[in-house]
């Protein structure tokens, strides 16, 4: 579960610096923002359980290639610092629709592709509004659904976010997060999720995403 949760972190990450104003602060979903086209997006994040975080602690790096502005796929490195756990994920991003004046954005990608995992399929829809950005989701893995719903907002140089996941197993949880970029190319998120059964499953983290590089 924490390597799908790791998975989930960078793909919601596409966005930092993207055509929006709203930087990508949910933890789990990935949304219909466009990309940065022709760049690498890369990201470390550190997370585990807040009552055992020494025990629980999970070190990742991300990595994602943004071949066009609607196009993105990417290879997620989790547990970087346990060599006997280690695992690579792979996840693709198709913006079947931008969000324009009218319709708001729609994505479609799969999650969570790796040596002893099921695939996650989903769509996503993404709308900016006067009060935030409204992202909600629906997932398929191994014939069972799940669902999303997350609100993002930014005030006085801090990105908020709400955000309810139910993985398609039923495991739920609700999170609370906030961002700052600390420079021009450094973006520092913490966020806190809870479990919908137990606090011995709610995770802490925090994690730096670097301004996209260009390639060409």
């Amino acid at each position: 579960m924490r390597r799908l949760m790791s998975l989930f972190v960078g793909t919601g990450l596409l966005g930092v610096l993207s055509a929006y104003a709203i930087p990508e602060t949910v933890v789990f979903m990935p949304t219909a923002n466009l990309n940065s086209p022709r760049s690498v997006f890369l990201a470390t994040e550190q997370f585990g359980v807040p009552r055992y975080y020494n025990e629980t602690r999970t070190r990742c790096l991300y990595t994602q290639l943004m071949v066009t502005e609607r196009f993105d796929f990417g290879l997620d490195f989790v547990g970087v610092d346990k060599p006997s756990t280690r695992q690579e994920i792979f996840n693709a991003r198709w913006v079947v629709s931008p969000e324009n004046n009218r319709l708001p954005g729609f994505s479609m990608g799969v999650l969570n592709v790796g040596d002893g995992l099921a695939p996650i399929y989903y769509g996503v829809s993404s709308r900016t509004t006067n009060i935030g950005r409204f992202s909600v989701g629906s997932y398929q893995q191994s014939g069972r659904w799940g669902f999303s719903a997350a609100w993002q907002t930014s005030l006085g140089g801090f990105d908020f976010a709400v955000e309810h996941f139910r993985y398609p197993d039923t495991t739920t949880y609700t999170s609370f997060g906030l961002g700052r970029a600390l420079n021009d190319t450094v973006y520092l998120y913490t966020y806190y999720s809870r479990h919908n059964e137990t606090r011995d499953a709610d995770l802490f983290g925090v994690y730096l995403a670097f301004t996209p590089f260009r390639l060409f």
